[in-house]
């Protein structure tokens, strides 16, 4: 990494690369396709284009549609490429911290000077200017003019040798020789003005050297500062990205887990509608045979005169409405067929043959709340936010924040410690509902068993009184209509309990669903037929 990279380019690679992504939600639905008509349509025309060959099914059970469901999840894989792109983002900011703390001699949370220049004006050679410190890791400039003056200046303050006298003569010869200078001697010449000392300019040149470099020195140390300060704000912000980055791969990989739980969810209970929806459809049809016998029968007791045409009228009015209900429940399941194929990546196939759901009637066992709220995917994931606005506090930059900012980020810990409270208490509120929502339906279910239980008997004493010539036919059959009302009701229920189990269970696997049992709806729900009988 160059050091070129501390400038405006290494801050705008940093903002660039910690972009957080803009991605679906998890628990987002899966896109319907619109399909205007579905009757024209041939099912072997029935293709996306680019979306590649599709598969071809005769028959569909609900592993089939899950397995299908995870391997062919748009959202699903664009999670996973977002977990993929933040991991690389993720490592290339971690090379681009190293690289910085190498190139620049910065380790993690303890800044050393990068430039060191000696701003000693009053130091010509114990300033630090012959040499590297190899203690200190410094980086010293020599000055080619500094080293000059203090050659200058080394020559200058060498000792100046004593004159020598000549001590041969004697006497006043000997005193005039010694003193040359003597006013009280007549013939002692003036002395001559002095000259100035050499030396005392060097030492003024080399004063205003020295004052010259002392400046340059000053200025590249406070250079060098602010370097320093840009590289160390250059190396918070890389960790800061770091630590987002980090929050944002823990939080996608919990949506990625959530994402699988809650297709499993969806599609179980997509499928358990298009179960409803098949059986609505047979139970319509077994209804309109029961009134187009009781049109026959009102046109017979008519040609015996026992009849009018209000009771034929009547009949065919009831047996049209029927007619118009099977259409438009025929209408709704080859629509969910429809979406459910596309979903899959099947082809339509109108006549695929769906496989029942065994169910298992039992009592749900309700677990502790605290329990499932720990394990909670949406829980985990604010708490991941509690430890990120917990880590912004922590490291806020003290000197480049003020008392305003500092309060914003403690705001913005609190905040997410409410939101974690709030959110548990409305995850409560869903575990709740959904342990009471499987509670209820599984009293249903019993309902319908006991319902069913009695009819069978009432069936079996009705066959012994048609056998008997006590019941006519007509009565015999539209009880065993009957019988299969009350024998359709119990699936339903059976259905409809089969999505509240299966809701309990992502829930204590961590992907709490709303309270509402939108998914279940339409299995609770009868045609006409059913409430006819």
């Amino acid at each position: 990494m160059k050091k070129g990279i501390v400038g405006a380019s290494l801050l705008a690679m940093v903002l660039v690369a910690s972009q957080p992504l803009t991605m679906a939600h998890a628990a987002d639905a899966i896109p319907t396709p619109v399909v205007t008509d579905t009757t024209a349509t041939p099912a072997s025309q029935l293709t996306i284009s680019g979306a590649g060959e599709l598969k071809k099914l005769d028959t569909l059970d609900l592993n089939t549609v899950i397995n299908l469901a995870l391997n062919d999840s748009y959202n699903l894989a664009l999670l996973q490429l977002k977990y993929k792109v933040l991991d690389q983002q993720n490592a290339s900011l971690g090379v681009n911290l190293v690289d910085l703390n190498n190139s620049f001699n910065i380790q993690a949370g303890n800044g050393s000077p990068v430039l060191h220049v000696p701003s000693d004006n009053n130091s010509g050679t114990d300033s630090g200017v012959n040499g590297d410190d190899p203690q200190s890791g410094s980086v010293t400039t020599v000055s080619p003019a500094l080293k000059a003056a203090n050659t200058v200046s080394a020559q200058a303050d060498e000792p100046t040798p004593a004159p020598t006298t000549d001590n041969s003569g004697s006497g006043s010869a000997g005193a005039a020789a010694t003193d040359p200078a003597d006013p009280a001697d007549p013939g002692t010449p003036a002395p001559e003005p002095s000259k100035p000392d050499p030396s005392d300019a060097y030492e003024q040149q080399l004063k205003e050297l020295q004052n010259a470099v002392g400046k340059i020195s000053d200025g590249l140390n406070k250079s060098a500062a602010a370097q320093n300060t840009q590289l160390e704000t250059s190396r918070k912000t890389l960790e800061k990205n770091i630590n987002n980055l980090d929050t944002q791969k823990e939080n996608t990989e919990l949506q990625i887990n959530e994402a699988k739980e809650g297709i499993k969810l969806g599609m179980t209970g997509q499928y358990v509608q298009l179960l409803a929806s098949q059986k609505q459809v047979q139970l319509s049809k077994d209804y309109i045979d029961v009134l187009t016998r009781d049109v026959q029968r009102a046109q017979t007791l008519q040609s015996l005169g026992s009849g009018t045409q209000e009771d034929i009228d009547k009949a065919n009015r009831a047996l049209l409405a029927e007619k118009d209900n099977l259409t438009n429940l025929e209408d709704a399941y080859q629509k969910a067929l429809i979406t459910i194929s596309f979903d899959l990546g099947i082809e339509y196939n109108p006549n695929i043959q769906l496989t029942d759901i065994d169910v298992t009637v039992e009592p749900v066992a309700k677990k502790n709340v605290d329990s499932i709220l720990s394990s909670s995917y949406q829980v985990q994931t604010l708490a991941n936010g509690i430890v990120q606005a917990q880590w912004e506090e922590d490291n806020q930059d003290k000197n480049a924040a003020n008392s305003f900012d500092e309060q914003a980020t403690k705001a913005n810990t609190e905040i997410a410690r409410q939101q974690l409270s709030q959110g548990k208490i409305d995850l409560a509120k869903s575990i709740e509902s959904s342990y009471t929502d499987a509670d209820t339906a599984y009293k249903s279910v019993v309902t319908a068993q006991r319902t069913v239980s009695d009819v069978t008997l009432d069936n079996t004493n009705m066959q012994i009184r048609y056998n008997a010539g006590v019941v006519t036919k007509y009565d015999f059959d539209k009880f065993q209509y009957q019988v299969h009302v009350d024998q359709v009701k119990q699936d339903l229920a059976k259905l409809q309990f089969y999505v509240q189990q299966a809701k309990v269970q992502a829930m204590e696997n961590g992907y709490i669903a709303a309270s509402s049992s939108s998914a279940a709806a339409g299995a609770s729900g009868g045609s006409s037929a059913a409430s006819a009988g």
